[in-house]
């Protein structure tokens, strides 16, 4: 976007002005502009087609059409990262730029020191980033997210806070701030509310104290930020004005509820993403091995995908199955800890209870469990003293940095193709003699669950296997 100064001489003054803040406000638009702009910004409500869908009641209060913009006369507002496509489309429909008037907040610099190296194709997704004042970085799991982000906050050299979802992965960041920036990090939530030039924050803490946050930052970055369709997250990324804004992802789909555009509404276009092929090649991650074993459960369910569901994690032959099978594998020698998730608590509890029948400990992870309860498991995965981790999906497929998992067991199926990518992950972790391998359970004799089962081979044909 150019600034009212950069416009060419002897060109008409623009008539629609864009003003950027913590929001977008834009005035003077024609009408085919707005409607352009609207359209764009009403998606349809993933809650209302479900309910549809299936039957359940709507009422009048669940809406058919999410619209993210206000709208009176001539004048729009929506969310700043959306301005770049609105640039765009006053360009192209009007046949001349906007007149831009940034009022995004830079405040006095802080000279960082960053304490590391990057490989080259961590130089390329930096360079590119800090090329654009704000939007998404897109790079799967074992790529150096946090350290390609510490990079970016040295160069930007503006007091920043990064927003996370949990506390685990607030401790996590706080670490690589000290090990990577060589400061000690402020920190909203777990109990603290101190700030400093680099602080972390739980995105439910920061919106309690949202109102005495933004005038502290000129730069967020949002971590794990496909969440930030929630509402949550939306809620307190509008609040800043900060001139800088970066999105981090190991993958920037949400194909579960049809919202994938507002996390580009909100955090600015994908401005760079990292090919996963370059991770295994440089030694990044490993790369796993697929073993594909078939189940003999069925299921008549009416086209309820709920119910089957309930009636598979329920399944006692499928679960012991699952059982002898990593039974066998510790057997056999296999090095390493175990991961077996599953979409749902009941199921890794019946899991558990198998396991236990064949002599095994399964240990539990699950949303459940107290945070201090978690974190003493992950600290007994982290010094190898767990065989077999039995997690929720939820759970494992964010934050969780342990180079000793390798080994993955897909207990219940998965439909969408970005949490495969990040729970496939966990197991990813580079290790001195590790082999990744991955156990994917099809269902063969149930329709719907044999084409999952086809395109997650199709997904790992795709990023792991060639």
């Amino acid at each position: 976007m150019k600034n009212r100064q950069d416009a060419d001489p002897g060109v008409p003054e623009p008539s629609v002005r864009l003003v950027v803040k913590h929001r977008c406000t834009m005035v003077g638009a024609p009408a085919r502009l707005r409607e352009a702009i609207c359209d764009q910004l009403t998606i349809d409500n993933p809650r209302y087609l479900d309910a549809k869908r299936f039957g359940r009641w709507i009422g009048k209060d669940l809406k058919a059409k999410l619209r993210f913009f206000e709208q009176e006369d001539d004048t729009l507002v929506f969310p700043r990262g959306f301005a770049n496509r609105a640039f765009l489309l006053c360009r192209e429909l009007t046949g001349c730029d906007p007149e831009i008037i940034d009022r995004r907040r830079l405040l006095e610099e802080n000279r960082f020191s960053f304490q590391g190296s990057l490989r080259p194709y961590q130089q390329e997704a930096v360079a590119a980033m800090l090329g654009r004042s704000f939007g998404v970085l897109e790079a799967g799991t074992g790529s150096g997210k946090t350290v390609m982000a510490l990079k970016i906050i040295a160069e930007r050299r503006q007091p920043a806070m990064v927003i996370v979802h949990s506390r685990e992965l607030l401790h996590q960041w706080r670490e690589r701030i000290a090990q990577f920036l060589d400061i000690e990090a402020g920190q909203v939530g777990d109990g603290r509310f101190e700030l400093r030039p680099v602080t972390v924050a739980i995105v439910n803490s920061a919106r309690n104290r949202i109102q005495g946050l933004p005038g502290h930052f000129g730069h967020i970055v949002v971590d794990e930020c496909h969440r930030v369709p929630a509402s949550l997250f939306t809620d307190v990324v509008s609040h800043f004005d900060c001139f800088y804004m970066l999105g981090l992802s190991a993958t920037a789909f949400r194909r579960e509820d049809g919202m994938t555009r507002l996390i580009y509404t909100y955090m600015g276009d994908r401005v760079h993403r990292v090919d996963p092929r370059l991770l295994t090649e440089s030694g990044a991650v490993v790369r796993p091995r697929l073993i594909r074993k078939e189940t003999g459960f069925t299921c008549r369910f009416g086209g309820d995908y709920p119910r089957l569901i309930k009636n598979l994690v329920r399944d006692g032959e499928r679960n012991r199955q699952i059982a002898a099978d990593v039974a066998a594998l510790l057997d056999s020698g296999r090095e390493g800890t175990v991961l077996l998730v599953s979409d749902r608590v009941l199921h890794c509890e019946l899991l558990q209870r198998q396991l236990a029948a064949l002599g095994v400990e399964g240990v539990l992870l699950t949303g459940r469990m107290p945070a201090e309860l978690r974190a003493k498991v992950v600290e007994r995965v982290r010094g190898g003293g767990v065989r077999v981790l039995i997690s929720t999906l939820q759970l494992i497929s964010e934050g969780f940095d342990c180079p000793g998992l390798s080994t993955l067991v897909l207990a219940t199926p998965i439909k969408f193709e970005g949490r495969l990518q990040q729970v496939v992950g966990r197991i990813m972790r580079p290790a001195r003699g590790k082999e990744a391998l991955v156990l994917d359970y099809a269902d063969v004799l149930v329709p719907v669950l044999r084409r999952s089962a086809e395109a997650r081979q199709r997904f790992f044909d795709r990023w792991f296997m060639v």
